[in-house]
């Protein structure tokens, strides 16, 4: 199915309101508290802290264009995958309540299978659709590992 200039200039603004709505909280949280990584705990992580703005100026809007893509082509079946990514999308912004590293954690392996299931249930449905999800698919597992490593290196 080819996609004219009418629905890309869709796609293009789904992805860009996407991707404002999910940096918000972040930016708030920062605006609101500069020492937030300090706080969780994440000042320990090795990676650079900028990789993770990036990574999720990637999935925000992949995610609206996984729901975009679904969207054109089985309208009448959007309910249930919607919803599903909507779970996934605003627990991705419960980060920002955690007070400690090993929350996070939990929050990051809650997101590997929210963001499992929302693949699948994509899958189901539309698998052009469900391609737009393999950033956040891919990018939780690591995440996590990344948190579990530096929650055990630094056990006493």
């Amino acid at each position: 199915m080819s996609v004219g200039t009418a629905p890309r200039a869709q796609a293009a603004l789904v992805a860009v309101a996407t991707l404002l709505v999910g940096m918000v909280p972040g930016a708030l949280a920062f605006a609101l508290n500069p020492d937030i990584v300090r706080d969780i705990g994440l000042d320990v992580v090795t990676v650079p802290g900028w990789l993770f703005t990036a990574v999720w100026t990637v999935i925000y809007p992949a995610m609206g264009l996984a729901a975009w893509r679904l969207w054109t082509l089985r309208p009448a079946d959007v309910a249930v995958p919607f919803a599903v990514l909507l779970a996934g999308f605003l627990q991705s912004h419960s980060f920002w309540l955690t007070d400690s590293l090993r929350t996070t954690a939990v929050i990051d392996a809650t997101g590997v299978l929210l963001s499992l299931t929302t693949l699948w249930v994509f899958s189901r449905s539309s698998r052009s659709a469900a391609r737009w999800l393999l950033p956040w698919v891919v990018w939780m597992p690591l995440t996590l590992a990344l948190k579990i490593a530096v929650i055990v290196g630094s056990a006493p």
